[in-house]
């Protein structure tokens, strides 16, 4: 499998892209007040009993929400009445784990973690884990051995998939480096006022960096000259077999297609290469995904015909969920099978393509009505979520692209368009889409600065609300 990292940050977001052999398998967005990992000195604001959980100060617009299994209180049960574990007016170290959206305040918890490349650190808790995916018991046992003799008894932490290859020199120095994060952690949670950012985690492009490096790397291709560099600074401590960081002007997601994959993220349907197709529905308890034949019908054997649509399906179901980043509850309606040997070999091959994933997953079984139920840990927003908004005309029954995600695209194509000779670029949409537009007067600067254009925005009643034309004058 070849494996690329295509990276676009611009001021107002940062869009980086896993693609996997041509085809976009995941994506990661961020714009400039991402806050996912960091990690604030709160203040606890309300306590909500009848909920179980508190609403916190970390200096943000609105509070956070934090659930009461999710506080650590020394020498406290953790997962108590949330009175017994918080106080309203005190003072808590907590971390951002997702992020505010739309109506909502961030989600926190005070189970603090500090991620690296080969280990995640667990500041309160003492016991060691390692990763289901080294499944060589020689190898999990000499990791466990020798983080458990080398770690301070207070600590516990994760031993994630890179420790593999890793050399025990380089698990260890990684273990000091995490350490030491935390003591400075602790001092700036002493010295510091409340409510304040105490330890701003890595950006986007960072992340996916030190999550992706245990695996091979084709390539990286970056839009910023200045972010190659520190690409390549980042590479040189790490053992990686990337094979070239590129930089490469221009609108990188419309190059190498992956836009046309993100909007195709969207749709109910997804077509299959056999003509067969998948139908996504998420609500708010799970997500139901059904495999229907569509246009395939085999030759003479059904039973063949029908395995080999299932086939298709379970290799690009985990790709979907990847891409789309569902999580919770998901049931998949295969079609019928009646040879348990076909049966058997669909759920291997699901069970192949989802340990690509970061995600963690789980395969529980067949249900009695014949759906096989999994489960994914969701961390962040969706694609449906970051990109659509719930439709006035229908109730909410349907969604529709949202205006920030549209004004996104014309400002990246704004910014890409430094090849025209004309002196002035137009914008024409709709009263709402420039109204949109007006309300980033640093973008619009950045966009004139760098293609050395005057922008100029047009209303124009005639045009959809998500339309708009751009040209040169």
């Amino acid at each position: 499998m070849i494996r690329e990292i295509i990276a676009e940050v611009y001021p107002w977001e940062s869009r980086v892209a896993i693609v996997e052999d041509g085809r976009l398998a995941e994506v990661f967005w961020a714009d400039q007040n991402e806050s996912v990992g960091n990690i604030y000195k709160a203040r606890v604001k309300d306590i909500i009993p009848g909920l179980s959980c508190a609403f916190v100060d970390i200096g943000l617009a609105k509070n956070a929400f934090l659930y009461a299994g999710d506080i650590i209180s020394p020498g406290k049960k953790r997962g108590g009445h949330v009175f017994d574990l918080l106080k309203s007016g005190q003072d808590i170290l907590v971390q951002v784990k997702k992020e505010a959206f739309s109506e909502k305040g961030a989600r926190v918890t005070g189970n603090i973690t500090i991620p690296g490349h080969f280990l995640v650190l667990l500041p309160f808790q003492g016991e060691v884990s390692i990763s289901r995916k080294i499944t060589d018991s020689k190898r999990r046992e000499c990791l466990r051995s020798l983080v458990d003799s080398y770690k301070p008894a207070e600590f516990g932490c994760i031993l994630r998939t890179a420790c593999l290859e890793a050399d025990d020199e380089e698990i260890l120095a990684e273990m000091d480096e995490l350490i030491k994060v935390w003591q400075e952690i602790e001092r700036r949670y002493q010295r510091m006022k409340t409510p304040s950012l105490i330890y701003e985690d890595i950006d986007v492009l960072e992340r996916t960096l030190r999550d992706y490096l245990d695996v091979e790397i084709h390539r990286i291709i970056l839009n910023n000259e200045r972010l190659r560099e520190r690409v390549l600074n980042y590479l040189q401590n790490k053992a990686t077999v990337c094979n070239a960081v590129i930089y490469e002007a221009g609108d990188l997601f419309e190059k190498y297609s992956l836009e046309k994959d993100i909007r195709r993220a969207l749709r109910r349907k997804i077509w299959l290469k056999n003509g067969g197709y998948l139908i996504v529905d998420e609500t708010e308890a799970m997500t139901v995904i059904d495999v229907n034949s569509g246009k395939y019908t085999g030759k003479d054997d059904f039973e063949d015909t029908v395995y080999r649509i299932n086939w298709e399906a379970s290799i690009e179901i985990p790709r979907q969920l990847r891409l789309r980043c569902l999580g919770g509850i998901i049931l998949i309606d295969f079609i019928d099978m009646k040879n348990k040997q076909n049966q058997e070999e669909i759920v291997e091959t699901l069970k192949r393509e989802l340990a690509k994933d970061k995600a963690h997953t789980r395969i529980i079984g067949m249900t009695g009505l014949g759906f096989l139920e999994m489960t994914r840990k969701k961390s962040r927003y969706g694609v449906s979520e970051i990109f659509t908004d719930e439709c006035t005309r229908c109730n909410g029954k349907g969604r529709t692209v949202n205006l920030q995600s549209v004004a996104c695209e014309i400002k990246r194509k704004l910014v890409n368009m430094d090849y025209l000779q004309q002196d002035t670029l137009i914008c024409e949409a709709h009263p709402d889409l420039i109204e949109e537009m007006n309300r980033e007067a640093n973008d619009l600067a950045y966009i004139e600065k760098r293609s050395g254009k005057k922008i100029k925005l047009l209303k124009s009643d005639d045009l959809a609300p998500l339309e708009y034309t751009l040209r040169g004058q």
